[in-house]
């Protein structure tokens, strides 16, 4: 029997409670008061080693910074802020691109930093994980057990984001989503309560968690998550020249339908890159990336069906890169992660169908003059502008996935042909050019949901990982959904103080 495996940071090194002194105009004082050395000031090394944020637009001041240690200060801490009638947010990994997305002006941040503990139970099926955890610490701790979790494939993504937005995973394809392999939440309310919600407590609180966000039913303290058996992980990465273009997306498309979509391989994870590099001028780069999940699979590299050899087909690419070892390694060579920049994403999705090739160019056509003239317009400006378009598969057997468990809150049900969730991730320098470029990117997107409407391959929903500030997510996941998760939120915050509190991020 195995033993039960802790890492946890600092979490034990300060006592959970004390009791409170004199009152004090200032809410951070307050807390201070109750919570004596778990609040950071501005101007204190503290203070400043917790505001570090992946992405620059988050580069805002806090009045203070909450550290908790244990789910009874994350209790006392809520109960603080909205009895105060004081804005806060929540920061786990902090990996939101758009400003005021897990960070405040002038407001309270609960950094769930210390609350990092990773527990393996016994049998080795479940992992409990703190929400100050970010994924590459859970695959460390759970790789040399030969177990994996569907989880982040960005070593420096924190837990809570990933999971309750819903999750694309290197197991996706056989697993779903990663919120749909959590066996249970621990949830502080907002009454200061702390819940369980998984199938047999809170089912509606369950329901809720699997895709619709946090921030408008409680702060997730605990995630007890479902354990696989993992080996070593088969992947690739290929570029091509732009004139391959289309050839690498109508093969990555085939290959989708024939091979996950059908369910032929259901261990086979992929997606498609259009990527803007050096000047305004330049041409987007077409990328594959392939991974193979199961290297005893007839359907893994060298297999009798080989997925990945009909994938990576097209001869002579720039870059062909192949690499077979565990997934702490993969994730660490696969995402490499570029801090103090600014970011935005954007997000919807199409689907597939018969003779969809023409509808694809039309895509790619798309994409290729809005980046050009953004990118012009960027460097005009003084500034330079990277941008990508990234095609992920949503196929039939990670749909079904997602229905288990009385399914989660994004909406999505098994179809004839597979879809696409389209990404438009941007990266650049200055401040003064944030909302020129939210605003052009969340055009795009419009516009290419008007085209893919017109011509039947509308899908029109929008992941929430990867959705832009100006977007209304969850209407996406549609009318009854949005409705039930709004009925959710005023069971469970009646007062709705954390829609009128909680900044920063999507809300039905």
């Amino acid at each position: 029997m195995a033993k039960l495996f802790l890492l946890s940071g600092l979490v034990h090194s300060l006592p959970c409670f004390a009791q409170p002194s004199a009152g004090s105009p200032s809410i951070c004082e307050v807390i201070d008061a109750v919570l004596p050395g778990k609040v950071a000031f501005p101007d204190t090394a503290t203070y400043n080693s917790s505001n570090v944020y992946w992405s620059g637009r988050q580069n805002l001041e806090p009045s203070c910074i909450v550290l908790p240690v244990c789910s009874e200060d994350v209790a006392k801490t809520l109960s603080l802020v909205t009895k105060n009638n004081s804005p806060f947010t929540v920061r786990s990994g902090g990996h939101t691109a758009f400003d005021r997305g897990s960070n405040i002006q002038d407001g309270v941040v609960i950094n769930m930093a210390l609350m990092n503990g990773i527990q393996i139970s016994p049998d080795q099926s479940t992992v409990s994980v703190g929400p100050g955890a970010r994924w590459i610490n859970v695959t460390d701790a759970v790789t040399p057990h030969g177990i994996a979790v569907v989880g982040g494939r960005s070593p420096m993504v924190g837990v809570p984001g990933f999971l309750l937005g819903g999750g694309m995973s290197f197991l996706t394809g056989r697993r779903g989503m990663g919120c749909d392999n959590v066996r249970n939440y621990e949830v502080v309310l907002v009454s200061g309560q702390i819940v369980n919600a998984n199938t047999l407590e809170n089912q509606d609180l369950y329901w809720a968690l699997r895709g619709g966000g946090g921030s408008s039913f409680g702060i997730v303290t605990r995630f007890d998550l479902e354990a696989y058996a993992q080996g070593d992980v088969w992947s690739r990465l290929a570029v091509w020249s732009a004139n391959y273009t289309t050839e690498v997306l109508n093969t990555f498309t085939k290959t989708v339908k024939e091979k996950l979509h059908s369910g032929q391989d259901l261990d086979s994870h992929a997606f498609f890159g259009l990527t803007y590099v050096g000047t305004a001028t330049g041409e987007p780069i077409p990328t594959l990336y392939g991974f193979h999940m199961d290297l005893s699979s007839p359907y893994a590299p060298g297999g009798e069906y080989d997925t990945m050899q009909g994938l990576f087909q097209l001869p002579e690419p720039m870059m062909n890169e192949t690499l077979v070892t565990d997934i702490s390694s993969q994730i660490r060579t696969t995402s490499r992660t570029v801090f103090g920049e600014r970011q935005s994403f954007y997000a919807t999705s199409i689907r597939d169908g018969e003779n969809s090739e023409s509808f694809m160019s039309s895509v790619i056509d798309a994409f290729t003059t809005f980046a050009s003239e953004l990118r012009a317009d960027v460097e005009a400006r003084g500034d330079s502008l990277n941008v990508t378009m990234v095609f992920q598969p949503l196929t039939n057997p990670a749909l079904e996935a997602m229905q288990r468990n009385g399914g989660n809150a994004l909406g999505l049900k098994p179809s004839e042909f597979p879809s696409y969730i389209v990404s438009v991730p941007t990266a650049w320098s200055d401040a003064a050019l944030d909302d020129m470029i939210d605003a052009r990117t969340n055009q795009f997107i419009k516009d290419l949901d008007a085209m893919a409407q017109k011509q039947g391959f509308g899908n029109g929903f929008e992941y929430m990982n990867y959705a832009g500030k100006l977007q209304n997510v969850i209407e996406s996941y549609g009318k009854v959904n949005q409705e039930k998760l709004r009925a959710i939120a005023a069971k469970y915050d009646p007062n709705g103080l954390l829609r009128k509190l909680w900044t920063g991020y999507f809300k039905p």
